[in-house]
């Protein structure tokens, strides 16, 4: 006889199996939203995503996963003005763009996470 704990069991072995790759298609998706999202040419109008003038801080994202005991999807940039443009200074407004760029990628990430495992 099967006891229930030994199929419970191979289920989550099989959705544990599945993660890592998931997790990078939801970090490549959250990557692509940057591209979404940062659209506008030149300067931004305070409160919008950055304009992209040259591509150098939009093309500064880079995607990445972590796998250890939590799978977490994430796009980073090292640009050192990045956090100028998100919250703004004494001189220029906010052009807030993280929560948009997650936002932007949320249905695809539901999408991938809810496909059958």
């Amino acid at each position: 006889m099967i006891s229930i704990e030994i199929i419970v069991q191979a289920e989550l072995d099989k959705i544990k199996a599945q993660l890592p790759e998931r997790t990078a298609r939801v970090s490549s998706a959250l990557r692509n939203s940057v591209f979404n999202v940062m659209t506008g040419g030149g300067v931004s109008a305070p409160g919008q995503p950055p304009g992209v003038r040259t591509g150098n801080y939009r093309n500064s994202f880079v995607s990445s996963t972590n796998n250890g005991m939590s799978f977490t999807a994430k796009v980073t940039s090292d640009c050192l003005y990045g956090p100028f443009l998100e919250d703004g200074t004494s001189k220029m407004a906010a052009r807030p763009h993280c929560e948009r760029i997650a936002q932007d990628a949320l249905p695809q990430a539901i999408a991938i996470y809810s496909e059958q495992y």
